[in-house]
């Protein structure tokens, strides 16, 4: 079984490297639309706020469950 999983990983990471240089040297519509306008900063602005919302929710949340966990009696 072990020697199934490192083979589909090496035959995953082998050909995820060959399927890059299959692609058009054309440029696609983000680069038309959103490097071209200046909108791409908004877009990764906007990414950046939500992930650093998520991570500052999970932060309080394990705050919370670790305080639970501590009131709970132990048995």
């Amino acid at each position: 079984m072990r020697t199934i999983v490192r083979t589909l990983t090496f035959l995953t990471a082998a050909l995820a490297g060959a399927a890059t240089f299959a692609q058009d040297p054309q440029q696609g519509w983000l680069v038309n639309t959103l490097y071209q306008s200046g909108k791409i900063n908004a877009v990764v602005a906007g990414v950046a706020v939500i992930l650093a919302g998520l991570a500052v929710w999970l932060f309080i949340m394990d705050n919370r469950m670790r305080k639970l966990e501590q009131e709970q009696p132990r048995k």
